[in-house]
């Protein structure tokens, strides 16, 4: 039995498609051409036009994820999560979900880093993808293909068409430039290395300070009024606010602290940051959109020498707080 290449310590969202092929190389390789014999009637999208290498790996992708073989009960992927005891639960809760899939047209209504937000062009539900890589993809095309769920977002099975249309102007795609747009001014707040929240928050809109007091639970009525009990607050009740949150968002505070309080945003990159303008009631808050959004961090933009560069900033009066509750030092 050849040894396989990825070890299984390592696997992680972006080699666990990988690592299924080899497991499915290793147990079915011999077997390649009876399976595709067998069930290439079935495969749903194999009257699709693609080049013959993007053709059999989405008749893999479905192979391997989609498909319930009869001698097991289940599919290759399940196989894989079941005779691999080393994944982590997280990680085989994820592969056991990939055989839910979605398979529609969707329309892509905004792009930030590797994450794309689809909407069924059917259903009309919106879901949140992250791409494997960079994609010259833009909002407005429209992507043909399956998605599965994977931990707090989608991802894409197998290969996917793109096709732009000019006649097609959803109003989801002007409402997220209309976001997008003021998402990008408040992360072109100007900071200083002793920049403090007052005077952060004094420059936010004034829908983000009356969601920032709702979930603090203040009532006052003017927008200084209201920074300064956020202020109070937050200083006051930092180890309560900071030992309620997830253990990631901690260690990217922690990371940060260790840095002397700020760090060019790139190097947060392992931490997921999907903010928004509108912050939207009852959704899942990102790593570290929970963090902006309890005023502990902010993303803005800095001077290094002559330069300005994207930063993820903690406020100069609670870094001592910081450094204490989460008992790190600076590096």
């Amino acid at each position: 039995m050849k040894e396989r290449s990825i070890l299984i310590s390592m696997i992680n969202e972006e080699n666990v498609n990988q690592a299924i092929f080899e497991y499915a190389d290793e147990k079915y390789g011999k077997r390649s051409k009876e399976l595709f014999q067998r069930y290439v009637n079935e495969f749903p999208d194999k009257d699709e036009e693609l080049p013959d290498e993007k053709w059999r790996n989405n008749f893999l992708a479905w192979l391997f994820f989609e498909k319930v073989l009869p001698e097991t009960g289940m599919t290759i992927a399940d196989e894989f999560a079941k005779n691999t005891p080393d994944l982590t639960p997280e990680m085989k809760e994820n592969v056991l979900r990939m055989k839910n899939i979605i398979r529609s047209r969707f329309i892509v209504i905004s792009k930030k880093d590797l994450f794309l937000k689809i909407k069924d062009m059917n259903g009309k539900e919106v879901y949140k993808v992250k791409l494997h890589a960079a994609t010259p993809i833009s909002p407005n095309a429209v992507l043909t293909g399956r998605i599965h769920p994977f931990g707090d977002h989608y991802s894409f099975a197998g290969v996917f068409l793109v096709s732009t249309s000019p006649f097609i102007l959803d109003p989801d795609i002007l409402m997220s430039a209309y976001e997008n747009d003021g998402l990008k001014k408040i992360e072109s707040i100007q900071l200083r290395q002793s920049s403090s929240l007052q005077s952060i928050l004094n420059k936010y809109p004034a829908h983000w300070i009356d969601w920032m007091c709702k979930h603090y639970g203040l009532k006052e009525r003017l927008k200084k009024e209201k920074i300064q009990r956020i202020e109070h607050n937050i200083v006051n009740d930092l180890p309560q606010i900071v030992l309620k949150l997830p253990e990631k968002s901690r260690e990217a505070l922690a990371f940060c602290i260790k840095q002397g309080g700020f760090v060019k945003y790139g190097q947060l990159k392992e931490y997921d940051d999907d903010m928004d303008f509108f912050w939207k009631e009852g959704k899942p808050l990102s790593t570290i959109g929970m963090l902006r959004q309890k005023g502990l961090m902010v993303v803005g933009k800095m001077a290094f020498g002559d330069r300005q560069f994207k930063v993820a900033f903690i406020p100069v009066e609670i870094r001592e707080g910081l450094r204490s509750v989460l008992k790190v030092n600076e590096g």
